[in-house]
């Protein structure tokens, strides 16, 4: 059931079914009358844990600790800020893990966010003031998602088409590719922000490419897919009890540890690969995310949407795989309590992995102690190891955001559109058109206008 569920969870938009047999869930997810277990869910799983969930949850946490940290890293580089405050999430999960609804769920820096995030911070000169920025929209984006939770009118979320989140999510996945282009082979950056402008500056600049950047990079992506088509379980003859997915769900750390012992064995940036370079050590200090005016509105109503709709979309496939029932006010209330105490600590706005929580599953996770665990491993990360990040170079970084969004481009959607909705098929290519065009953010707002007057026209003619 386990692997069932994961190649089900990495393909956001394919249908998922419940199995006909599953292990029985640490809790039932429900909604209740009040108190205090209604609005703090640790207090009523927690007690119930016993020494075999720990451990379950213990090896859990690790494991997507693993993931967490190449994969943070990547998604920071893609907003446009250091590579280490992807790491500066450890508090919006220990406050999602008290709030949750779900058993299973995530959270962290999610590469939708981070693309969406990128043009709106872009005009910040500094990297100090992007930061200070995002910062900024993860609080209001997090109180925004609050106030819904509370207000219970989390529902309106859900009702956004399922085509303009597919376009959505393939726009994004192309605007990663645009941006770790120049990362992979080490060409100059594209001008412009719009997913377009930079897919096509980045093939553009791609013939003057260094070529041991991207013999490293090919390599790297080799690495990472070899890990996740070879049957290494079978080969090595591994328990049944080792999720087959493990090597492939490693591959990232792995690929990064590998990269960073290269590097220092054979000083590579003398060969002319880039390396991440200096990053700060320790904990962030704590700084007010209201220092500076508040941002546009539409940027972090946009933010809050894109989180929620990443995490509710999570959230309800694992719920209905383990035949719970998903209190959405409350994970909409997790998710936003997390995002405005994370805003507090340097950190940009977090929501729920697909492939982190598929893994976190796989594992043998039962409870968000899993993430306690994997936030307390980020924590120890960034007492004692920044400094081993120095040495990771860049086209390895790269060559991990595109090998993990290259599973986002919605395939299936549009050949299932093709065979049986021609109109649609239109309609979903339009969407992909303004998102590419106008930018992720501005193209979902325009996508969302232009499918409700084509509402309205179907039911007038």
């Amino acid at each position: 059931m386990r692997l069932a569920l994961l190649a089900a969870l990495l393909a956001p938009c394919t249908a998922i079914h419940r199995p006909a047999h599953h292990a029985p869930p640490v809790r039932t997810l429900q909604k209740r009358g009040g108190g205090l277990e209604e609005r703090l869910p640790i207090a009523a799983w927690l007690p119930a844990l016993n020494q075999s969930n720990v451990l379950n949850d213990a090896l859990a946490g690790l494991t997507v600790a693993a993931m967490l940290i190449p994969q943070g890293m990547s998604y920071a580089s893609i907003a446009g800020l250091n590579p280490i405050v992807g790491l500066y999430c450890y508090v919006p999960m220990l406050v999602y893990a008290c709030l949750a609804a779900s058993s299973f769920v995530v959270v962290g820096p999610v590469a939708l966010i981070s693309t969406t995030l990128a043009p709106m911070i872009a005009a910040e000169a500094t990297e100090a003031g992007r930061l200070a920025a995002a910062s900024s929209l993860m609080f209001w984006s997090g109180a925004a998602t609050a106030c819904l939770g509370l207000s219970g009118l989390g529902g309106l979320v859900e009702r956004v088409p399922k085509d303009v989140l597919s376009a959505f999510v393939t726009c994004c996945a192309f605007n990663i590719a645009g941006t770790q282009i120049p990362a992979v082979l080490k060409v100059a950056k594209p001008a412009g922000h719009t997913p377009l402008e930079m897919l096509l500056g980045a093939l553009r600049n791609a013939p003057s490419y260094h070529s041991y950047t991207a013999a490293f990079s090919a390599a790297t992506f080799a690495f990472l897919m070899t890990l996740k088509r070879l049957p290494l379980h079978a080969l090595l003859k591994l328990p049944a009890g080792v999720p087959a997915t493990l090597f492939a769900s490693l591959g990232p750390f792995l690929a990064m540890v590998m990269g960073i012992l290269a590097n220092q064995r054979f000083d590579l940036v003398k060969r002319g690969l880039a390396e991440v370079g200096v990053v700060p050590s320790g904990l962030p200090s704590i700084v007010s995310p209201l220092t500076r005016p508040p941002p546009r509105i539409r940027d972090a109503l946009v933010l809050s949407f894109v989180a929620l709709t990443e995490t509710l979309a999570m959230g309800k496939a694992l719920a209905e795989r383990t035949d719970q029932q998903l209190d959405t006010s409350q994970e909409i209330l997790a998710i936003g309590a997390a995002n405005v105490a994370g805003s507090c600590f340097q950190s940009y706005t977090v929501a729920g992995s697909f492939s982190r929580s598929a893994v976190n599953v796989v594992t043998g996770g039962q409870s968000q102690l899993s993430s306690i665990v994997t936030a307390g491993a980020v924590v120890l990360t960034l007492l004692f190891f920044t400094g081993c990040f120095e040495r990771v170079p860049k086209a390895v970084l790269g060559s991990i955001l595109i090998y993990a969004v290259s599973g986002l481009i919605d395939v299936k959607r549009v050949r299932a559109l093709a065979a049986n909705d021609k109109r649609g098929l239109a309609a979903w290519v339009v969407f992909f058109g303004l998102m590419m065009a106008l930018g992720p953010a501005e193209g979902l707002v325009a996508s969302v206008a232009v499918d409700a007057a084509l509402g309205v026209i179907r039911r007038r003619f």
